[in-house]
């Protein structure tokens, strides 16, 4: 109770600074990646390093995403799950500018062959001439003015063997860019996924006495095929005028066979059930556009609009025996799902001199989930409807934001970047349960960088975040295998967060680099697991009190010669601690489902001689913890994640990757543990004990990839 009482006052204490230092507004990241010559690279003094496409040659590059995942120093963020188009940036840019898109960043730049990367510019702290604020660290890439008759086609052929599933998986991927003239290029993109995975569990059930009661065998088997295709044209009509326009269409047929056995201590059959899930439609699509006018060199204006649909029908049926191996029930479950986004924003950039440049703007939004859930048990005699509380919402969020953002270049080596949003918005939940909330939030922002030294940087931010309300937590799930069921909940709000951070970056070389960061938040209403309020007995996503999050965070990389000639090495690890006081016990713990800390290591080296490298990584991650009304559920995989491969482009005009991931495969381990009345008792009626084999993160899988042009 204490550290929750010394948190809101530290976080009323920063919020008077904050404004009492007048916080110039401010904007999240602007979206959308203008067709324009590439400009040049920005002077030193900024804080910017270049890369020359042949400093990465020697990767054997397909895609700009394996270009960017070189950069030394640097992790691709894909962006925050934040409300809003702005907040969602993530940290890489094209030709200077966002896309208009909520596609992830790393998926966008598997679009973009690797021959059309002129140079990659690594730059740190907040820069004026980029477009997306709020971030420390940034890597722009500058492509090439597209040829006549456009890009060769980059192509990328891939089979997978998937460890317990038996079955072969696939991928293909063709890419091309066609030069529309001289002002215009069309970059077209086909890929045909596909996911053909088998997970085991085998777990045991004891009272709270210790004894064994029960066996269970469960296994999931998924069976995705899909189709994705997206294009995106750039275009510039006149000398001051870009237009951009994105669209993505991504079909799938997907099935998943499941199911759970049952036995006694004595092996003897005690219940077994089969499932079979169909997805007989399902869907997701965007479109995007922007354009920009350039009135002079001081000032711009630029408008972005997008818009998404996902489109989800879920027929499952369970076959449930008892046991002397009769078929006793038969239960349906018939699921939809249509959600949706639009989002307008439009702002203009002003430079009226003396190092600063202003953006101001305002964005709007609509944004909808609509979901229903109908669950039928037949025992023979006809289907019977099962009630389940809030199991059909509808959930609508119309918002605005005004925002206005400044770059202020005090010196050479200072920077500071400073603003300002509000946003306003209406939440409207219909269905089983009716409500109608409005929010309203100011989140300034704040980050300094200061160019100590052309080898040394620091940087200093203080953010306040509100994070994105996820719709699905207003309805309820179900997991029939697993037995567990999370209730909707309409009284679920947005998390707010004092983000203080600091870092301080060391470069080494041309391809040496490494970040110390240090970081604590000032959470208000943790998003976690609370009583439902229209079912006490059962769980549902809600809000705690105030909490805490602090901790570390490092990353680098560094040359390995002359100890291993061509060599290098990648690190990256985070250590936190959180605390928040829980809602059934009323003593203070960790957040629920975050993990205290992790750490990647990658080596790769270099074989000129044969055309070829290879390399390995090693990922491990912390246990977690899900806290609930009368569960407390302690998931753990207790080893490292290794993958190795080896690559050759001794086939000439053809790149070969042969890859084994997570060669020894370590078991997921998760404790389920049952408490009488809640877990406030302390009183253990139950634990399950369970050992998960394969899974998206524990299976062992083997590929060959081959890609080229032509």
């Amino acid at each position: 109770m204490g550290n929750v009482k010394r948190a809101k006052t530290r976080r009323s204490a920063f919020s008077l600074v904050a404004l009492a230092a007048g916080i110039a507004p401010a904007a999240f990241a602007q979206p959308a990646p203008p067709v324009q010559a590439p400009p040049a690279a920005p002077a030193a003094q900024e804080g910017v390093q270049p890369f020359e496409a042949a400093y990465f040659r020697q990767y054997n590059p397909v895609t700009a995403f394996d270009i960017v995942t070189r950069v030394p120093g640097f992790e691709i963020d894909d962006g925050e799950a934040l409300r809003g188009f702005g907040a969602t940036a993530g940290n890489v840019l094209v030709n200077g500018e966002r896309p208009s898109s909520k596609v992830l960043v790393s998926e966008q730049l598997k679009r973009i062959p690797s021959d059309s990367v002129l140079r990659v510019e690594l730059i740190s702290g907040s820069a004026s001439n980029v477009d997306v604020r709020g971030q420390t660290q940034l890597v722009n890439i500058i492509l090439k003015k597209a040829k006549q008759g456009g890009s060769p086609t980059t192509w990328v052929a891939e089979i997978r063997d998937l460890q317990y599933s038996e079955r072969v998986s696939w991928n293909g991927q063709l890419t091309k860019t066609f030069s529309l003239g001289e002002t215009a290029e069309l970059t077209l993109d086909f890929q045909l996924p596909n996911l053909r995975g088998r997970g085991e569990g085998y777990e045991t059930v004891r009272n709270g006495a210790g004894a064994l009661t029960e066996y269970r065998e469960q296994f999931g088997q998924p069976n995705n095929v899909g189709v994705q295709g997206s294009g995106v044209l750039k275009w510039r009509p006149t000398a001051r005028d870009t237009v951009n326009f994105n669209a993505q269409v991504a079909p799938t047929w997907n099935t998943t066979l499941n199911g759970q056995v049952r036995r006694l201590p004595s092996g003897s059959l005690f219940r077994a059930t089969f499932g079979n899930s169909e997805y007989t439609n399902n869907y997701t699509a965007e479109v995007g556009a922007d354009w920009e006018h350039r009135f002079s060199p001081e000032l711009s204006v630029k408008m972005i609009g997008l818009a998404t649909v996902q489109n989800v029908d879920q027929d499952d049926i369970f076959r449930i025996y008892n046991s002397a191996a009769v078929l006793a029930n038969t239960q349906t479950l018939a699921r939809t799902t249509e959600a949706g986004e639009r989002v307008g924003r439009g702002f203009f950039t002003w430079r009226p001199g003396g190092g600063h440049t202003v953006d101001v703007g305002l964005e709007g939004a609509f944004n909808f989930r609509d979901t229903t859930l109908d669950i039928f048990n037949n025992n023979g005699s006809g289907p019977v409807p099962q009630a389940l509380p809030v199991s059909d919402a509808r959930v609508e969020e119309t918002r605005v934001e005004p925002f206005i953002t400044d770059v202020w270049k005090i010196a050479p080596q200072l920077t500071l970047e400073s603003g300002f949003i509000f946003e306003a918005s209406t939440i409207k939940q219909t269905g089983d349960q009716q409500k109608e909330r409005d929010f309203s939030y100011a989140k300034p922002r704040v980050i300094a960088t200061w160019q100590a030294t052309p080898e040394d940087q620091f940087r200093a931010s203080a953010v306040r975040d509100i994070s994105q309300l996820d719709f699905a937590q207003f309805a309820s799930s179900i997991n029939v295998i697993d037995a567990n069921t999370i209730l909707g909940n309409p009284e679920l709000e947005p998390e707010k967060t004092w983000k203080l951070r600091g870092e301080v970056e060391h470069k080494f070389g041309k391809r040496g680099a490494i970040t110390l960061a240090v970081f604590h938040d000032i959470v208000e209403d943790v998003q976690d697991l609370v009583r439902s309020p229209v079912s006490p007995a059962n769980d549902a996503y809600g809000n705690l009190g105030d909490g805490t999050r602090t901790g570390i965070e490092v990353r680098g990389s560094a040359p390995l010669s002359p100890l291993i000639p061509n060599a290098e090495i990648r690190f990256s690890g985070m250590w936190q601690e959180t605390s928040v006081e829980d809602s059934i016990t009323l003593e203070d713990r960790r957040f629920g489902g975050e993990l205290d800390w992790n750490y990647n290591v990658s080596f790769r080296q270099e074989l000129p001689q044969w055309k070829s490298a290879w390399g390995a990584s090693a990922l491990r991650l912390s246990d977690k913890v899900d806290y609930k009304v009368l569960e407390l559920v302690l998931t753990d995989r207790p080893g490292e994640r290794i993958d190795l491969f080896w690559e050759t482009t001794a086939v000439k005009g053809v790149t070969l990757r042969f890859t084994a991931a997570n060669i020894f495969h370590p078991d997921e381990f998760r404790a389920r543990t049952y408490y009488s009345g809640s877990r406030a008792s302390g009183t253990v009626t139950q634990v399950d004990d369970r050992k998960q084999r394969g899974g998206p993160e524990g299976t062992q899988v083997f590929t060959i990839r081959a890609s080229g042009t032509f």
